[in-house]
């Protein structure tokens, strides 16, 4: 769907969100075969399956504040299994000297299946994603990282 350029080197972007205006609260078809409008988008987990699944992939995170400080985190050997293991993602590890993140914002997230508000795999008692804005996510017990959660559109977090 969109390419984007880094240090020299291609990524198909997997998820965007930049106006806040598309709901990401979404149920399990709807993650598996994506959604968007003209800005924002979910590529969809079947699709992320088909570009990793054979042949992992370097994965690289990218968020800006609302003070326009691009924050980046790389992992090596991402890849997102199938349908038949609810697209669990699991990835080698994370790759510091390209990211600029204090730490690894997806090291809860590791070896886990896909959780909507419909389709509860993680790893706590009640639903992840009800709890976070009914995103769906990779949860492992409600961790730290929800990227599709509800959208920060002030600058209270000073993420979007």
């Amino acid at each position: 769907r969109l390419v984007q350029q880094a240090d020299g080197r291609t990524f198909q972007v997997i998820q965007h969100r930049s106006k806040g205006c598309l709901s990401f609260a979404r149920g399990w078809v709807e993650y598996v075969r994506g959604f968007s409008d003209d800005t924002d988008f979910w590529t969809g987990l079947h699709k992320i399956h088909q570009l990793t699944g054979s042949s992992p992939k370097t994965l690289r995170v990218e968020a800006t504040t609302w003070s326009d400080v691009l924050y980046v985190g790389e992992y090596s050997g991402f890849s997102v299994g199938s349908a038949i293991n609810s697209y669990t993602m699991n990835y080698g590890s994370y790759l510091s000297s390209s990211s600029n993140m204090t730490s690894d914002s997806l090291a809860h997230n590791n070896g886990m299946q896909f959780s909507t508000m419909d389709r509860d795999n993680d790893g706590h008692s009640a639903s992840c994603s009800v709890s976070r804005g009914n995103a769906g996510w990779w949860f492992k017990a409600c961790s730290r990282s929800n990227p599709n959660g509800l959208y920060r559109d002030t600058a209270s977090t000073d993420m979007h």
